[in-house]
């Protein structure tokens, strides 16, 4: 077989992929095991691509003859922040500003052009020819001023005296049709990306697997979650709008964070609030799923007490916020309209997780859960007794949480300073609305 049916034998193998939902990873190995069948001394390869996702620009594997496939991701750059020096002195950053289509360089003879610090690392890793194209692909969104847009594909050659012309013009050729099925994966990545990131766990791939009619669901036993943050108001009325953003986003680090850590699935956040499910059907046992939801109340509290030193020192004003945990059969789907719907959870037990939150407040606790939840993780609740829950005519036993909490903290600073005689103002806090429609604060006291 000659070496041109060869090549046409990896680029006819790349279009095939594209008719499919292909891997990264397993789509550029495969094509370096192929182009390395094919005769072509290929010891290291590597593909660059833009992409959309909230935390990454660009995303990259590289493959090397015996080890293992490696992908990476590069974090997204905020507005001011430098790059990284490697990459401001590599040759794919030399290929963005240049808008290069074709770069090489030989790493030995006499035409030997070593211009790139990471060219000498090649060099030493013993290969002898830097080879890469690249392929501007049109792809929304993926536009960045520190990567062009599309991909970059690179070779390393091991063999003395470098790439033939034939070589690189199959190469060029099998780069190109690797882009074709590298468009596909892409755009499947970022399908999911946007679908996880603003669905969540849960819904996104139902979503992406077809479930996008009104109505299209299921009925999900699990653990909901419902945290609200203290004094949201005050904070929006004195703030300034990107200042009370970036405090909103510090409150939801720590117990969406925390949430997300555990295996909890969050649904959605409404203003200022979070509310999150722990399916039960995540876990071996619905005690694994309590100990997770009651793991994350902890871990929340923990992060908000070391974010409360850090604003201390700053000199900026403390936050607090309640949870409610509860447990029971959510229906979790479709609503809406016929063309604008949105996936979330409702049922009684929605409600009732907002009104127990709800009564954190008025039992001056920093959270409160149901006995189902309570009783599978034991050392993390105190019962209380039975209390009505607003809109609810049968009393709810509930449990207080007996960690260390930063309302707690505050109540001891508090008192420490009353025993000092500092006597600290008291400041009458407005009552926070949870999300329910009808938002007066609970009337019911502690039995």
């Amino acid at each position: 077989m000659s070496s041109a049916t060869l090549v046409d034998s990896v680029t006819s193998w790349l279009v095939e992929q594209a008719f499919g939902e292909p891997d990264a990873t397993a789509l550029f190995e495969g094509m370096c095991e192929r182009i390395f069948a094919t005769g072509i001394p290929i010891g290291r390869a590597m593909v660059n691509w833009t992409t959309l996702h909230p935390l990454f620009h660009v995303e990259a594997v590289i493959w090397k003859k015996g080890d293992e496939i490696a992908f990476e991701q590069f974090a997204y750059l905020a507005e001011g922040e430098a790059a990284n020096p490697m990459w401001l002195r590599s040759p794919l950053k030399a290929m963005v500003d240049s808008g290069a289509k074709v770069f090489r360089r030989a790493l030995g003879g006499p035409n030997k052009l070593i211009d790139f610090p990471v060219l000498e690392e090649f060099l030493e890793a013993g290969y002898t020819d830097y080879l890469a194209f690249a392929i501007d692909l049109a792809i929304p969104g993926t536009g960045t001023g520190h990567f062009r847009q599309g991909i970059i594909v690179s070779f390393c050659c091991t063999r003395a005296g470098g790439f033939s012309d034939t070589e690189i013009s199959a190469l060029q050729r099998i780069a190109e049709r690797f882009a074709l099925s590298g468009k596909v994966m892409i755009l499947s990545r970022i399908a999911r990306t946007i679908a996880t990131t603003y669905l969540g766990q849960r819904a996104g791939p139902r979503v992406l697997g077809g479930q996008i009619h009104r109505g299209d669901g299921e009925t999900i036993p699990s653990i909901i979650l419902y945290s609200d943050l203290r004094n949201s108001t005050a904070f929006a009325d004195r703030m300034p709008r990107s200042d009370y953003i970036t405090l909103l986003n510090a409150y939801f680090d720590c117990i969406a964070g925390a949430i997300e850590e555990e295996g909890g699935d969050i649904l959605n956040f409404i203003g200022d609030a979070v509310i999150a499910i722990f399916p039960l059907d995540t876990w071996a046992s619905e005690r694994e799923a309590a100990e997770a939801a009651s793991r994350a109340v902890e871990k929340g509290f923990v992060r908000l007490a070391e974010l409360n030193a850090e604003r201390r020192a700053a000199g900026a004003d403390r936050l607090d916020y309640g949870v409610g945990l509860s447990r029971g059969n959510v229906m979790f789907g479709n609503i809406g309209t016929a063309s604008r719907l949105s996936f979330s959870v409702i049922g009684p037990i929605v409600n009732q997780v907002a009104r127990i939150q709800a009564m954190t407040k008025a039992l001056g606790v920093p959270a409160l859960a149901v006995q189902k939840v309570a009783g599978h993780a034991p050392d993390h609740w105190t019962p209380l007794g039975e209390h009505t829950l607003r809109g609810f005519s049968e009393p709810v036993a509930l449990y207080s949480w007996n960690g260390p909490a930063p309302h707690r903290e505050a109540a001891a600073e508090a008192g420490a300073g009353k025993r000092a005689g500092s006597a600290p103002a008291r400041r009458k806090e407005a009552a926070e609305p949870d999300f329910l429609a009808d938002r007066p604060e609970p009337s019911t006291r502690p039995s």
